[in-house]
């Protein structure tokens, strides 16, 4: 039921949002002006050569090579490493030389392999050609999102980095009173928080990131990081000045209408300190070094292999863990999960992480 709901909401939602960039002078700052995924299920289903029938040569080129780069390949052309950082999801891990084509699952190398007949069957894309642009590419862009209600757009977000930047007197100079409110909300809603506020309950529910699993009484602020807590403090003060006493929820009439995303134009880059283990899908982890993790880290290093391949976990510890990751992005629901898309590298990691997790204790780590 709630699933039929987000549906309408969210269809109701983005409508409002249209007529809002049309009929008024609210301007939204995007993220970059070219992110997202061209093929966003790439990496787990596998495609045809119709999923890309109309496309030019530029955009299948880069339909290819966006699944290296989500795997953390770095690339040699300056025209392919200057679109994939402007890329919210990509963290750039692995030199050219680092990368193997072992590295990529069944689906992705039969994609790659799909793609790149597809390009030659165009002429192949040249690329680093003098005047190149990315124009011809932007309309490909989450094109076939529709197929994953799980791709998560930047924009639903108000501010889709709060949990991981600490927000400037210049991005919440631009906000009204409600956006105030709800952006700080938003951090919350990251959380699971579930609103007793049926203005913020209809707002929240309407995005397909949010997934309200803690109740009012249930829900600890120890849940949050420093940054969270600070950007929370900070739209608190914001809204208060705005409106004395704070946004008042669920006066009627109440619209979502003016409600933009201010995200941020540089997006937070991961570094290898960001992972328990970085490499855990290119490099077999040995004894030694796994041997002297604590029982919660095994556990972590083991879903931390799940959560670079988008796995939305059950566990409200895991998906507070990995949420403060700037490079997980969930996109692929535990029920439509499955192992094959794990290499040989991860499919022996894990077995390795299990092992020495459940030999200390029979029952493995007990998550919350």
């Amino acid at each position: 039921m709630k699933r039929v709901r987000r549906i309408y909401y969210a269809v109701g939602l983005c409508l409002l949002m249209l007529l809002a960039e049309l009929s008024s002078g609210h301007s939204k700052a995007k993220a970059d002006t070219a992110y997202g995924y061209l093929l966003p299920t790439s990496s787990y289903t596998y495609l045809d050569a119709s999923a890309v029938a109309t496309w030019p040569a530029q955009a299948v080129c880069y339909a290819k090579n966006e699944i290296y780069a989500r795997n953390g390949r770095q690339f040699v052309s300056t025209e392919l490493q200057n679109w994939f950082n402007m890329q919210y999801w990509y963290t750039p891990i692995y030199t050219p030389s680092q990368f193997s084509d072992s590295m990529l699952n069944q689906y992705e190398t039969a994609n790659v392999r799909m793609l790149s007949d597809r390009e030659a069957e165009l002429g192949m894309y040249t690329l680093d050609a003098p005047g190149y642009s990315y124009s011809t590419v932007y309309p490909y862009i989450g094109s076939s999102s529709g197929s994953t209600p799980y791709y998560v757009n930047p924009d639903t977000y108000i501010f889709y980095d709060s949990n991981t930047r600490y927000l400037t007197d210049s991005d919440t100079a631009q906000l009204t009173a409600q956006e105030a409110c709800f952006a700080k909300n938003e951090i919350y809603a990251r959380h699971g928080y579930i609103f007793v506020s049926t203005e913020l309950s209809d707002y929240f529910n309407a995005k397909n990131w949010y997934w309200g699993t803690v109740d009012v009484n249930s829900f600890s602020p120890s849940v949050l990081n420093s940054v969270e807590s600070a950007n929370i403090e900070k739209l608190r003060q914001k809204e208060e000045a705005l409106a004395p006493g704070g946004y008042a929820l669920d006066q009627p009439g109440y619209s979502y209408q003016n409600i933009g995303s201010y995200s941020a134009g540089t997006v937070t880059q991961a570094t290898s300190g960001d992972y328990i283990f970085y490499d855990s899908a290119v490099r077999y982890l040995t004894d030694a070094e796994v041997s002297n993790l604590s029982l919660q880290q095994m556990c972590y290093a083991k879903n931390e292999i799940y959560a670079r391949r988008g796995y939305i976990f059950q566990s409200q510890e895991l998906r507070d863990y990995f949420g403060s990751k700037s490079w997980y992005y969930p996109t692929v629901p535990a029920q439509s999960f499955s192992d094959q898309v794990f290499n040989n590298v991860e499919m022996t990691n894990i077995g390795l992480l299990k092992k020495y997790e459940f030999s200390i204790d029979p029952n493995g780590y007990q998550l919350y």
